[in-house]
């Protein structure tokens, strides 16, 4: 920002105001304004001097204000993410439910539902009904069916972790996890530590619990140790989450090396790391196992969603919960919903003992792979962009270049018929990032869409 001219005769917000109107349509201000503590302790004016500056802007559609973050800069001289205020970035706006006259989807990350064993559901269903009659359909246990429990136990061997059936908690999906453990452990100002980017649900969850979040950018391996181990040093935290294998959004997996660091971390420095999974069954090529596999000291707490790759309506999961917590973890989820699903619980159970499951998840894999490579093969056509290839999931972190935003990308692709994932719901400070996912697409339309995404891409790149 320039040095602020002050001239006898204007009011001083006034002043102010033409100073930054000024910077921002020069885009010598781009994306947020300062704080207003900041700016006024920089100008020497008072605190209600930049208020009113700031409140002018945002009157005249410069800026937006977003409660408890800001004011988030909405003009652009070449007005190519310029849109109604309405579906300005916000936490809560779900930019893939916009709008359903879409017929090409990369926004959904969970299978077709063509996939779907439905034919083994229906006979499944019938199976448990007639068998276990009304007592399928009647209240479980809070902490989860026992039989099932002991099934999951089995499972775990699979994945290298060692826990004990006590230490098993059945969920409605990964969300109610989450929400469960924050209600738990944190309390108002506890530091809370995610990955940025990550997935706003968590976010929101640890929010609504008074949590102050604190972000640690991603390297190519994962969270950035350093950065971390620095906060540490200074900060008492009360948890991280991570997403340690085909992190959401940006595919990356943390490598074996930073697992064994993270978890002398929570040790050293007293705090839990909340693992989510909730697609480490599609890899690609060599088997992920969690960083619960090498937890010995009972800092992680492992989430593990079947939901997101199974049927999204179907909610159903499990949590690994630290002896110390588990009672206290049962009695909230009894406040919650009192228990998840009995007839839920028996199907998934069935399908587990039954290799069901891993006949669906090894159709998965086939099919995602080839989808995958297609669309890595399309958009490596796309000079302008830079990703990486994961190792596994179902998406694509999209780079753009400096001057184009995933919303501009968004909101002209959505004309097409084409729905993506802006960069911005994920992290503020992403706006140049979009994410791509192949689960809902098939190899046509994957040609398509990329198809029309260089056009937009080009048509962007052009205006400027």
């Amino acid at each position: 920002m320039d040095k602020l001219i002050l001239e006898d005769g204007d009011t001083l917000y006034l002043k102010l105001y033409n100073f930054l109107k000024k910077d921002i349509e020069s885009e010598k201000l781009t994306y947020k304004l300062p704080s207003i503590r900041k700016l006024a302790k920089k100008f020497k004016v008072s605190n209600f001097t930049v208020i009113k500056a700031y409140e002018l802007l945002e009157k005249n559609a410069y800026v937006f204000s977003k409660k408890g973050s800001g004011f988030y800069i909405k003009y652009n001289r070449n007005n190519h993410f310029f849109y109604p205020e309405d579906y300005m970035i916000n936490e809560e706006f779900k930019y893939n439910y916009f709008t359903d006259n879409c017929n090409i989807d990369f926004s959904s990350a969970s299978p077709k539902s063509n996939f779907f064993p439905i034919d083994i559901l229906k006979s499944t269903i019938n199976s448990i009904l007639d068998t276990q009659g009304e007592k399928a359909l009647l209240y479980e246990l809070p902490q989860g069916n026992i039989e099932f429990r002991k099934c999951i136990l089995k499972t775990l061997k699979t994945m290298d972790i060692e826990t004990k059936l006590e230490n098993i908690q059945i969920i409605s999906g990964a969300q109610q996890g989450i929400n469960l453990i924050s209600q738990v452990l944190i309390q108002n100002n506890d530091i809370v530590i995610v990955e940025d980017p990550t997935y706003k649900g968590a976010i929101n969850s640890f929010k609504e619990k008074g949590a102050i979040i604190e972000r640690i950018p991603l390297d190519k391996d994962g969270i950035n140790i350093e950065l971390l181990e620095n906060f540490l040093k200074y900060n008492q935290i009360r948890l991280l989450y991570i997403i340690p294998i085909f992190q959401n959004p940006t595919g990356i997996t943390l490598s074996q090396e930073k697992k064994y660091k993270l978890l002398n971390l929570a040790e050293k420095y007293n705090f839990y790391i909340i693992e989510d999974d909730s697609s480490s069954e599609l890899y690609f090529k060599d088997k992920i196992f969690p960083l619960k596999s090498l937890d010995n000291k009972d800092r992680v707490i492992f989430i593990k969603s079947y939901s997101k790759i199974f049927m999204p309506g179907f909610r159903i999961g499990f949590m690994i919960v630290p002896p110390s917590i588990v009672s206290e973890v049962i009695r909230t989820k009894y406040s919650t919903d009192i228990s998840t699903s009995g007839l839920n619980q028996r199907i998934f159970q069935y399908f587990l003992e039954n290799n069901i499951w891993m006949d669906y998840i090894f159709k998965l894999r086939k099919e995602y792979s080839i989808k995958q490579e297609l669309l890595f093969n399309e958009l490596s056509t796309i000079t302008e962009i830079s990703f990486n290839k994961p190792q596994g999931g179902l998406s694509f972190w999209i780079k753009l270049p400096p001057n184009i935003t995933g919303e501009a990308i968004y909101f002209k692709l959505i004309k097409e018929g084409v729905r993506i994932i802006p960069g911005v719901v994920f992290s503020i400070n992403y706006s140049t990032y979009l994410r791509l996912s192949f689960a809902q697409c098939n190899s046509n339309q994957i040609k398509k869409g990329i198809k029309l995404f260089k056009k937009v891409l080009s048509e962007l790149i052009n205006i400027n």
